[in-house]
């Protein structure tokens, strides 16, 4: 049994993970098996609060940052693919993993007093550069606050971050408003902002996020209810936007506390322009504050904040029968109470978190949590106590406040179940995004009779093909079903021996073995020792050499062969009569397999011709033209070549000798 040199694969391949067993049918994630977006693992906001999901548990470990820095509202984070916390920011300071300020990261044009302040949006295509877009909050006064919407660029220079580019102007007059999605073509971003005030406040801005750059000419979709001036009432430039995950929905509210409505509209990923807008009722609402969307997208939850003695509540719109003035109502509590309702964010884990602060921004240790969001009603299982079933997310020596960080949305597009593993033979594992209150799981594998009821599946399919696989949860008599399909893909087909398990070359000579078209390799002998890394290995020494393959679709294959020494010799005599088959004929012996252009010529005492050959399992049975040649010593000549490889040309034998014909 070979052993695995896991550090020599980790150099080989680059830093991808692939473990090789020697049980082929087991085999840990590879870089073709869907991955959380590690962006977003990593939440920095309140007073101190830091959130840390992992893509095994999802669920998040609170913890404190190791300064002391304290965000009332708008806040931002962003992590690397891997999850690596990069930066947090609320739209005046940017900090980095270490809780400093970066380089140039001060004095930014944004406010933290914003309900947005912040959006850190990615350089397509340049993982070492990042924008990051502010919001001030527009006191509709001359000269104070109205520093609008704008962005910086944030720079890995000499292997440090550092603000190479502050404060662009994109627009003024404007909601305190940042959402971003990604754009139809896959690889640029939409960030989408409002407009406030008598001339912009009813226009929708989408600007294009490409590589290197942002447009200064935005989409602008002049279209539903206007955000007015209202200098008795500033609340109404803030309140959140969101943009569903799929990127086809956009939502906003204005918290008045007369006006307060809610707007939902159609976003085109492709074009950027929002339209079909529908509205609340001006005043319907109290202050409406927090927006997001469900994971499935068909859910849309807000919550309102209101300063009288009214109720703080938590909403529930359907949006595939939406009532937009009589949404379900899922909480509420006096809003002379504390703690208040704040932000709703979405998460890795499939759930959505509320952020939860008492009067005067008063820190709360805890956010309410909505368990299962993609169900109606009270199925969705929210709750922000302590000590009860499905009860809050208490926060280790920190709080929060109003805000949570904002994110682009298209990195909570999470599929509702996953897969590890898609090669037939190997186990491939199935979990489901949201853990959560499940009750009774089933999986159905799309074969009869191919099922599980583990909360997370596992199937072993033997067959290359698609298979549609089902899932079905069942909680409180209610079943909730989820379908997609699966393609298993056949192992790498591989054969080094080319048929054979046994290769024969000449001593002093080598062999090339190929082990055929493929993405990585990883050759060994019999003691577990890396040979190599590529298509071909050349050999020259007798041993058993092993080959683990992969191919594009991280599927992996394993061949061996054992390469000997072809000895070959021939006899000095024969006899055709002996009762010995081997003694009755004259021809070479040994692993003759491995000798090319092959050649034996026999003469007799007087120099004629008597036989000749280039088969080398073809042998003189002491004949001349079908008639018995005499008993006497023959002369023989043997000329053959090695095998040719890479490093080594192919050599020419020629060996002479005598036989005795014996009769």
């Amino acid at each position: 049994m070979f052993k695995r040199h896991l550090n020599a694969i980790a150099g080989v391949l680059a830093g991808l993970l692939l473990f090789f067993s020697s049980n082929l049918h087991a085999q840990d994630k590879t870089p073709c098996d869907y991955s959380i977006p590690g962006e977003v693992l990593n939440w920095n906001f309140g007073d101190k609060a830091q959130l840390t999901f992992s893509e095994e548990t999802l669920f998040p470990v609170s913890s404190e940052m190791d300064r002391e820095i304290k965000i009332h509202r708008g806040v931002s984070s962003i992590s690397d693919a891997e999850g690596n916390l990069l930066f947090f920011s609320d739209g005046m300071t940017v900090w980095g993993n270490d809780y400093n300020p970066i380089i140039n990261g001060n004095q930014l044009a944004g406010n933290e007093g914003a309900t947005q302040s912040a959006l850190f949006v990615p350089s397509p295509g340049n993982e070492n550069k990042y924008f990051l877009f502010t919001s001030d909050i527009n006191i509709p006064v001359p000269g104070v606050s109205n520093n609008g919407i704008r962005y910086s660029v944030i720079e890995k220079i000499n292997y440090r971050w550092e603000v190479t580019e502050k404060n662009v102007l994109l627009m003024n007059q404007n909601a305190q408003k940042l959402a971003a999605v990604k754009h139809a073509n896959g690889t640029d971003y939409w960030l989408v902002t409002h407009g406030f005030g008598n001339e912009n406040g009813n226009k929708y801005f989408a600007y294009s996020v490409m590589k290197d750059s942002v447009s200064l000419d935005p989409v602008i979709s002049e279209i539903g209810l206007t955000h007015v001036n209202n200098l008795e009432d500033f609340n109404n430039m803030g309140g959140y936007m969101k943009i569903s995950s799929d990127g086809n929905k956009i939502a906003l509210v204005v918290p008045s506390e007369n006006e307060g409505f809610i707007e939902i509209a159609d976003f085109n990923t492709e074009t950027g322009e929002v339209s079909n807008p529908i509205n609340s009722i001006p005043g319907r609402f109290n202050i409406p504050l927090g927006l997001e969307f469900s994971p499935n997208n068909r859910f849309l939850y807000m919550t309102t904040n209101p300063t009288d003695n009214t109720q703080n509540l938590l909403y529930q719109f359907d949006l595939n029968n939406l009532d937009i003035d009589n949404p379900i109502e899922i909480a509420g509590f006096s809003s002379n109470e504390e703690p208040q309702f704040g932000a709703l964010q979405l998460a890795v884990d499939g759930k959505i978190y509320l952020a939860r602060f008492g009067l005067q921004s008063t820190p709360v240790s805890n956010l309410g949590v909505i368990y299962n969001p993609n169900r109606p009603g009270a199925a969705c299982n929210f709750n922000y106590l302590d000590g009860v079933p499905n009860d809050g997310l208490a926060l280790t020596n920190s709080g929060s406040i109003e805000g949570l960080p904002n994110f682009v949305s298209s990195y909570f597009d999470i599929p509702s179940f996953w897969w590890q593993n898609h090669c037939a033979t190997h186990i491939t594992t199935f979990r489901l995004q949201n853990e959560a209150n499940n009750g009774d799981v089933s999986w159905d594998f799309g074969i009869d009779g191919a099922t599980d009821n583990d909360l997370r599946g596992e199937y072993t399919y033997e067959e290359a093909g698609t298979y549609p696989v089902t899932v079905t949860e069942e909680f409180e008599g209610e079943s909730y079903t989820h379908t997609r399909e699966i393609t298993i893909y056949p192992l790498p087909s591989i054969d080094i021996g080319a048929g054979e398990e046994v290769i024969y070359i000449l001593p002093n000579s080598s062999i090339t073995l190929d082990a055929g078209a493929f993405d990585y390799y990883y050759w060994e002998d019999e003691d577990g020792n890396l040979l190599g890394e590529g298509q071909y290995l050349d050999v020259d020494q007798e041993g058993i050499y092993a080959v683990t393959v992969t191919d594009t679709n991280c599927c992996e294959n394993r061949d061996e062969v054992e390469i000997k020494f072809a000895n070959i010799s021939l006899p000095n005599a024969f006899r055709p009569g002996s009762a010995i088959a081997e003694n009755t004929t004259f021809k070479a012996l040994g692993a003759v397999s491995a000798l090319n252009n092959f050649s034996l010529i026999i003469y007799n005492r007087w120099g004629q011709l008597v036989f000749e050959s280039d088969d080398p399992l073809q042998g003189w049975d002491g004949t001349i033209k079908g008639e018995a040649a005499p008993g006497a010593v023959y002369v023989w000549q043997m000329t053959y070549e090695s095998s040719e490889s890479q490093y080594q040309a192919s050599q020419e034998v020629v060996q002479r000798g005598v036989v005795t014909l014996i009769r």
